[in-house]
């Protein structure tokens, strides 16, 4: 009496039957998945928290000061490509990328693109003093007296980064702390200033 063999040949045309539809199915799939274009390409690495939001909030019309008493609105910037920081030198992420920030204005900073950092402390000096003992030269020093900007940009927490168009209006944000100094931020700032 033999014994039936799992290795007959009509098994083996079913085996490879099977595994002909699979690789027909997965072809398919990832024909149908979108390419990443545009943002997408370059939410990695330290950049993996970067967003378009579908309804971003409008730039906030509030007035921000300097250290001296100067005033300063975000659609002073229009023209620009800007990168507006919210800080606080209470919160560790946020003195941790001041630096990286710093550098990268040094690096991309020009008629086309800004790093704008407000400050959340309870006065203005506390951030300039920190600014100074830390070396922090390349970036302007804004502070907002109202508390107000984290709610008008509906902010997740601090830091958070906001990218704004020539026009004013928010292309992307990333919470929380970045390597501003990586590759792939300084691939976003050529791209977004192109």
């Amino acid at each position: 009496m033999s014994v039936p063999s799992f290795f007959s040949v009509a098994n083996a045309i079913r085996l490879m039957l099977v595994v002909g539809l699979v690789a027909v199915f997965l072809v398919v799939v990832q024909s149908c998945s979108q390419p990443k274009t545009g943002l997408e390409l370059f939410a990695k690495d330290s950049l993996k928290k970067l967003t378009a939001l579908e309804s971003p909030p409008v730039q906030p019309a509030m007035v921000f000061k300097d250290p001296d008493g100067t005033e300063m609105r975000l659609p002073n910037y229009k023209g620009k490509v800007i990168l507006v920081n919210v800080w606080a030198t209470w919160c560790a992420p946020c003195i941790a990328e001041m630096p990286m920030l710093d550098e990268l204005q040094a690096k991309k900073g020009n008629e086309r693109f800004e790093v704008v950092t407000i400050s959340l402390d309870r006065t203005p000096e506390e951030a300039q003093a920190w600014f100074v003992k830390n070396g922090i030269t390349n970036l302007p020093l804004w502070h907002d007296s109202s508390y107000g900007v984290s709610g008008k940009l509906n902010l997740p927490g601090l830091p958070t980064s906001v990218f704004y168009n020539k026009q004013g209006r928010e292309i992307a944000r990333i919470p929380g702390e970045v390597d501003w100094t990586s590759d792939e931020a300084l691939a976003l700032v050529d791209y977004l200033t192109e």
